[in-house]
């Protein structure tokens, strides 16, 4: 469940909100418990922006949302599951999936529907850009591939020096989480009526208490202060039952005469029955595959 944690990213750890009672308290920590209480999960992401400068921005973020699913294969919950669990990833665009991506078993499955790009407002593509996601379109849409774990493996084999990057950056990423985490749960958090809690807190308090991080990775950095600018995090709960969460993030949208600009990301959570499964007419992909699609794509 930490991996799953981890990918909420910054909406989650609204979900760690303090609070000055006990009792609030309590609420909130069986908000983050009920994430990995039953043996389905689902979020369901989409973000929007408002004030300077926005208005371009935000007819993408109209069409463009991300669902992520998890489901355990033992049937039991997800806090225990531990590698046990099955996941999807879509990234949509409007009706349509741009990207279905499914870890099962270790194997990896994707699907692409490259058609789904053009419904993607203000994207500057040429006729030939056109052209060539057409063809595309053709070579790999509407196409389940599979990458089993032993052909990733054999393909992009760990070496010792990646494998202690890999374990530095999990540390460093580790360091960056206790001390968001930290400040968030120094801050105060405030009921809201619809049921859940709001905190909100500077900008340039994020800075601070990531710096004494940075100034250990390299010592002749310097971060740049003071920041302006505010954040809120919001959990919505039913109950102790967490709904849902977003952050926000305002701040000055550039220029000397400029207003503040507000972006913001939001998660709807939910617990229905939706296993993930392996998909049907899947292509396995080998070797000698990767390097056919690799002569079709490079002659476009």
């Amino acid at each position: 469940m930490r991996k799953s944690i981890l990918i909420l990213g910054v909406v989650v750890a609204s979900l760690g909100l303090s609070a000055c009672g006990s009792s609030t308290k309590a609420t909130i920590d069986s908000s983050i418990a009920s994430l990995g209480a039953q043996s389905n999960l689902q979020i369901h992401f989409t973000a929007s922006a408002s004030g300077t400068g926005s208005a371009e921005v935000q007819k993408v973020l109209n069409v463009v949302s991300l669902d992520i699913r998890y489901a355990s294969t033992s049937g039991g919950p997800l806090s225990r599951a531990n590698a046990k669990a099955n996941s999807d990833i879509t990234i949509n665009v409007g009706a349509k999936q741009l990207l279905d991506l499914r870890e099962i078993d270790s194997n990896l499955y994707v699907e692409l529907d490259l058609s789904a790009i053009s419904a993607i407002p203000g994207l500057p593509l040429t006729a030939r850009d056109q052209s060539q996601l057409t063809a595309l379109q053709l070579v790999l849409g509407a196409k389940w591939f599979e990458l089993t774990s032993s052909l990733i493996a054999s393909e992009l084999p760990p070496s010792d020096a990646a494998k202690a990057t890999a374990t530095k950056e999990r540390a460093i990423e580790s360091k960056i989480a206790d001390a968001l985490s930290n400040l968030i749960d120094k801050g105060h958090a405030t009921s809201l009526a619809s049921g859940g809690y709001s905190e909100t807190g500077t900008l340039e308090s994020v800075l601070q208490a990531i710096e004494p991080i940075v100034a250990t990775l390299d010592p002749s950095a310097s971060t740049a202060g003071p920041v302006k600018g505010t954040y809120t995090l919001t959990l919505t709960n039913a109950g102790s039952v967490a709904t849902g969460g977003s952050i926000s993030i305002t701040a000055p949208g550039g220029g000397v005469s400029a207003g503040d600009a507000t972006v913001t990301l939001q998660a709807g959570v939910t617990h229905d029955n939706d296993s993930v499964n392996t998909p049907s007419d899947v292509t396995v992909i080998t070797p000698a595959l990767i390097q056919q699609l690799l002569g079709s794509t490079s002659s476009l």
